[in-house]
């Protein structure tokens, strides 16, 4: 009988373990969930951007928590594309990607922030209607941080949005041409130095057009601050001062980054011809020239060949000491000597005209690749 028990117990000892094997087991099994279990969805179907809601949230999304049969932990991140790059072999590789924290489960945007990233990363036009693709992407990363073999999991929407175009009207000063020069009476992009940072300095780009024939260009600088202080001829070519003669830079015709100091009451230029240095064509300084368009006032360059992925900069007169780049929010930013910025990130292949806009004045440089 002793032995009869003693073997029954063994042959539940082994079922228990068995079970439990089995158990342990059928936990460790990965489930890739669907997409509709995330009920992926954004707050608004359509969003509009003005200075005015800039600090309010104006769209969310959000999403369940992806379920994959076991203990892990997904990492979940949004991307942002135009629907016309979701599509095809290089589907998604030009969206932006925005990654969650752990265990985020939305994300919410304001104004501003929602206008940075379709009006400027995504560089959507602004004043115009866009739709906007955005894909959840749910994974399960290694400890290490590295893709595991499990696939991850896609959940796309569209929705629609209008970015504005961000100026700032900085304190300027406003050219005001002399003898045969005529230029707009009030303050009008092409024709005028702004202060970015709200002190003595002024900087611009100016297209002298050579109006009397003499080569150069006579005319006065008034200030937006008070249209009584009008900075004129201050003895020498580099110098201003008050409510005197015209100041007198040359050559003309060309086009000329000027800074002016009030306080200092100095004045200094440089004829500049720009170009744009890349990785498309070998960081070249003087192969793709941007040309001034007297239309618009803005440098522009046609049937420019670019490959996402790769950066360029807007180099000057053979190199770097006048350039431009971009900051981390897309925005362009001097890159020269004891500049900042990075190599600009180019998103689509193709061929494009790029323009480079310096009418607005510091703190207001714009470029488009269209």
């Amino acid at each position: 009988m002793k032995k009869i028990f003693n073997l029954l117990s063994v042959i539940l000892l082994l079922c228990a373990v068995i079970f439990g094997c089995k158990k342990e087991e059928s936990t460790n099994v990965i489930a890739v969930p669907s997409a509709a279990t995330l009920a992926f969805k954004s707050s608004a179907p359509a969003v509009v951007l003005t200075t005015a809601n800039d600090a309010a949230n104006v769209v969310t999304f959000s999403f369940n928590a992806a379920n994959f049969g076991t203990a892990v932990v997904p990492t979940y991140s949004l991307e942002f594309d135009l629907p016309a790059d979701t599509i095809g072999a290089n589907a998604w590789a030009n969206a932006v990607v925005v990654k969650l924290p752990e265990g985020a489960l939305s994300k919410v945007y304001t104004g501003a922030d929602f206008n940075s990233l379709t009006g400027v990363q995504l560089n959507l036009p602004t004043g115009t209607v866009s739709t906007l693709a955005v894909r959840l992407k749910a994974e399960v990363n290694q400890n290490t941080g590295v893709a595991s073999s499990i696939k991850p999991v896609y959940s796309t929407l569209t929705l629609t949005v209008n970015p504005y175009k961000v100026i700032v009207e900085y304190p300027a000063l406003l050219v005001k041409g002399g003898n045969s020069w005529k230029t707009p009476g009030v303050r009008t992009n092409g024709f005028l130095l702004a202060s970015a940072k709200f002190n003595s300095k002024y900087e611009g780009y100016l297209n002298l057009p050579n109006a009397d024939g003499f080569g150069g260009d006579a005319f006065q600088l008034v200030s937006t601050l008070d249209a009584n202080k009008v900075y004129g001829w201050g003895g020498t070519a580099t110098t201003m001062s008050l409510n005197s003669g015209n100041l007198y830079l040359t050559p003309s015709p060309a086009y000329l980054k000027v800074n002016a100091d009030v306080d200092a009451l100095t004045i200094t230029y440089t004829p500049v011809k720009f170009f744009i240095s890349g990785d498309d064509n070998g960081w070249s300084t003087s192969s793709t020239p941007l040309n001034f368009n007297a239309a618009t006032g803005k440098l522009e360059a046609a049937n420019v060949a670019l490959t996402a992925g790769k950066t360029f900069v807007f180099t000057c007169n053979g190199g770097y000491d006048i350039c431009y780049k971009a900051d981390a929010k897309g925005t362009l930013v001097f890159g020269g000597t004891g500049g900042t910025g990075v190599n600009i990130p180019v998103t689509k292949t193709g061929v494009f005209t790029v323009t480079l806009d310096l009418s607005a004045g510091d703190g207001n440089y714009t470029y488009t690749i269209k």
